[in-house]
This record gives C-alpha cells, structure tokens and sequence, in this order.
C-alpha cells in the first residue's frame, strides 16, 4: 500500500540521483526508499538500494553514516545480525550527530535482540547515550526505543512490564503526531496484556487501537485487532465489553 508507494517515489528519486550523478542525493534517496522497503517487507530491496549508495567514495560522511545504520536494520531484517552489528559499529565511528547515533544505537539493540541476547540488547541503547540525553530526543524516536524495550521484556518473559513499555510507545507516538504508529503500539499491548492474564487491560487496549485505526480508515488492519479483542471479550465474559467490541464492527 502506502509504504510500496512511497518507494516507488524515492526510486524515482534515486534515478533523477543517478541522472545528476549526485552521490550525496542518491545518499538520500537510498535511505528513504530502504526505510520504506523495511516497513513493506523488502529487506533485500533495501539492502541494495544502499550498498549501491554506499560504493561511491564521493558520498559525505554524514550520509554514509545513515546508510550504515539503514543496512544495519536490513541485515536484522535477513537474519544477519553479525553483519548488522559491524554496520552499526562503522557508522558509530562517524561520530553522527545525536539522532542519527540514537538511529544506531536502536539498530544495535534490534540487532543483538536478534541475537538473543537480551542483556547486550538493553545495554545497547543506553551505552554512548544515557536516559538524560536520550529524553531530549524528539518523540518518535523515544517511542522505537520504548517499542525495543518491550520487545526485550517481552523476550525475557516479562509480559506485564512490556505492556508498559508498549503503553509508553503508544503515548509517544501519539505525540509524534504517528496514529497507526500509536494504534499498533495500543494492539501489541493488548497481546502483552492477554499474555499476563489481565483481560481487561487487553480488552481495553485491543478496542482503543481497532477505534483508532478505523477512524484512520485502515478497516482491514482494524477488523484482524478487534478479533482479537472480541475473543478476548469472550474470555473475560463480560457482556458490555463484548457489547462495545460488537458495535465497532
């Protein structure tokens, strides 16, 4: 849908790259249309787009540093989480400025979660960037974080403290101005509230995010959250909850 679209754009984008022979637009180009590739599924796609970018020696160390962590999130993508890390590691030695850095270090963590290594994962995100600083980073960056935490807790099988940090997720994406971004965060705390055997937590969580996403007219991604919800009603037996879920149908 969008996401398959808007690379398509920014391939285009990297054809006008090529026609300037702008290593530095290309730079760019490639790292959006990787972006956009990831969320659609195209990891291999992704990876290409930047390695292409990549090999051309003009391109600034700035650019080559948001390639870097671009290819690192596509090899964590295919399963390639060593190649990954050592992406990450180079774009580091860039010294990028504070977002692009916290972009690595996102990377990072996914990367060594990948690993199953939740110890070195968590470590990850807070080694060269303490809480403090990462605070003062703009929301939507501070919600993937909260997101990767609760994929950690999640992985440790700490349901209810990834519900937390989902419900953090959600909150910040809301902030960012991100609503499906917010309405995912709300459904996968729902999974983590289900897991901890809170049905009401989940139920609720499960409802806020098919209304939300509903309203954003994303009906078929609503309609897949509120089956859940509605068999998660079931299980709670509640009948004005059931009664609610039914009514968004």
């Amino acid at each position: 849908g969008d996401f398959r679209r808007a690379a398509d754009a920014y391939g285009r984008a990297q054809q006008r790259a090529r026609a300037l022979d702008d290593a530095d637009a290309l730079a760019v180009a490639a790292v959006n249309r990787a972006v956009c590739l990831l969320m659609d599924g195209g990891a291999q796609e992704a990876r290409a787009a930047v390695d292409e970018a990549l090999a051309d020696a003009r391109v600034s160390n700035a650019r080559r540093a948001e390639l870097l962590v671009a290819g690192a999130r596509a090899e964590t993508a295919l399963d390639q989480a060593d190649e990954a890390l050592a992406r990450v590691e180079s774009a580091l030695k860039l010294e990028p400025e504070a977002t692009l850095k916290a972009q690595a270090l996102l990377a990072r963590g996914a990367a060594w979660l990948e690993k199953k290594d939740t110890a070195a994962a968590t470590q990850a995100l807070f080694e060269g960037m303490p809480a403090k600083e990462w605070e003062r980073l703009p929301a939507s960056l501070r919600a993937e974080q909260a997101e990767l935490r609760a994929a950690i807790a999640a992985a440790d099988k700490k349901p209810a403290e990834a519900l937390a940090f989902q419900d953090a997720a959600a909150a910040l994406w809301k902030k960012a101005g991100r609503l499906p971004e917010m309405a995912r965060a709300l459904a996968e705390a729902g999974r983590q509230a289900k897991v901890s055997d809170d049905l009401g937590k989940a139920c609720d969580r499960f409802y806020r995010s098919a209304r939300s996403l509903w309203a954003q007219s994303l009906q078929p991604e609503a309609v897949k959250i509120l089956e859940e919800g509605v068999a998660c009603a079931e299980k709670l037996k509640d009948d004005a909850v059931g009664k609610r879920m039914a009514d968004l149908f």
